[in-house]
């Protein structure tokens, strides 16, 4: 090992612990609340958190855990409630036993320790040190990690999530072992934000993750239908018939049930724990011109100037989902698996492409996808010349926003479209580099015929 690499080995794990230091006195301090629009601007440190112990005394007492608006409130403030109604059982439970201030501290310092443990699934596939080394700076210092700890969103357990998934696959792709790591992945991301559906028609096809898949599909209906019919777990349930009708009336859902438009008020319907589901087709439409959404939709109407067609966007989707069905088909074991690879870092982008609401922690979930890439370096995978490009396209999530350029300008289009710059461009081209590469693999005659 050079010099060089031995210094940067022992030294970078001195910087990881300073740069999460610098992190945790900032959420007292502001020490990097320059960076961020809202931290100078608004009154939301824990916004996002206080919802969560706020959805289990709802339950205790007999309401909606999607009532968070109602009375009483717990905390200065708070988001709504959105994720998976189990969450509230199995983590706010606890956490309501604390006084707010106190109970977010103690959540962000769980926030750190899942993200900790997504930096030690994915750098332990590694047997390069100084890559390890890389992937816990990666994971833990980004600065949307420290907007996701600021806002106090749940978000770390969907990369701890991604971390686990990404990090099974690729150990069944070299070392054949790693289903437990997949299943894992899955029924955490499922019951907190289900951001893996779209990755299961992949995993489903593929007899190295089929069973994994089924088993957390499994999990995760139980207990959704258990959320769903038990009228504990459901106080302010509409009755099945009701959601039946309410998911074969998307308009509807999208005119009654989104929460912007409705101006914070939760109606009947959203009281029902089958909101969390149904949210994400009364949001489909929206698109919030505001300075904190970077998503690829909100992007280009700001710039364009106009609202570009709705199916442009649902394009990314099609894509990944035809892909699928190609490496599916990939007839050479190992190649098949390293397109799946691939493939699954890259359906874990469409969520930038194609929702419209995206805030800039969720960007944290990029991470896990940049990790992987350092550690997969030098295993003869089919997209290594392009696997250095990837990767910094990537590794743009770790850094700030260019807003702290723009502190003090009136947000025009032009301004608000420089602070998402460095956010949706970078997402943008890897998705579209990782669809290439992916697609070239699939086509490939010696690669592609059908698996007898």
């Amino acid at each position: 090992m050079s010099s060089p690499r031995r210094l940067l080995v022992k030294v970078l794990p001195w910087v990881t612990a300073a740069w999460v230091l610098v992190e945790l006195v900032s959420l007292r301090l502001g020490l990097l609340n320059a960076f961020f629009y809202d931290a100078s601007h608004a009154e939301v440190q824990g916004i996002d958190y206080f919802s969560l112990p706020k959805a289990f005394l709802n339950l205790a007492t007999g309401r909606s855990m999607y009532d968070t608006f109602g009375q009483p409130t717990y905390g200065p403030h708070a988001t709504w409630y959105l994720s998976h109604p189990a969450l509230a059982v199995w983590l706010g439970s606890w956490l309501s036993a604390f006084e707010p201030m106190t109970s977010y501290g103690v959540y962000t310092m769980l926030s750190l320790a899942m993200m900790a443990g997504c930096a030690w699934v994915l750098a332990r596939e590694s047997d390069d040190a100084l890559v390890r080394r890389m992937v816990w700076l990666l994971v833990m210092g980004s600065f949307p990690t420290y907007w996701m700890l600021f806002v106090g969103n749940v978000q770390a357990l969907l990369v701890l999530a991604l971390g686990m998934l990404l990090a099974g696959v690729f150990a069944l792709t070299y070392k054949g072992r790693g289903e437990g790591l997949v299943l894992g992945g899955l029924v955490l991301s499922l019951l907190t934000k289900p951001v893996v559906l779209l990755m299961l028609p992949l995993l489903l096809m593929l007899k190295e993750t089929r069973r994994a898949a089924w088993r957390a599909l499994g999990i995760y209906a139980v207990v959704s239908v258990a959320f769903e019919v038990v009228p504990f777990l459901n106080p302010e349930g509409i009755g099945l018939k009701q959601v039946a009708w309410l998911a074969v009336h998307p308009a509807v859902v999208r005119e009654t049930m989104n929460i912007y438009a409705n101006h914070l008020q939760v109606n009947a319907w959203m009281k029902d724990n089958s909101v969390h589901w149904l949210n994400l087709v009364a949001q489909s439409d929206m698109r919030m011109m505001h300075v904190d959404v970077f998503s690829l939709p909100v992007f280009v109407d700001t710039v364009v100037g106009a609202r570009v067609a709705g199916w442009v966007y649902a394009l990314p989707m099609v894509v990944a989902l035809g892909l699928s069905v190609l490496v599916a088909r990939m007839k050479d074991a190992r190649v098949r698996m390293e397109a799946a690879l691939l493939l699954l870092m890259t359906i874990s982008l469409v969520f930038f492409l194609g929702y419209p609401t995206v805030w800039e922690y969720q960007y944290t979930s990029v991470l896990p996808v940049a990790a992987v890439l350092l550690v997969v370096q030098g295993r003869g995978v089919f997209y290594e010349r392009a696997r250095g490009w990837m990767f910094g396209l990537a590794a743009c999530a770790w850094l700030p926003s260019l807003y702290v350029f723009t502190e003090g300008r009136a947000l025009t289009a032009e301004v608000v479209t420089v602070i998402r710059l460095d956010r949706v461009v970078p997402v943008t081209l890897l998705f579209g580099v990782m669809v290439v590469m992916v697609g070239r693999a699939a086509l490939d005659r010696r690669s592609a015929d059908t698996v007898r």
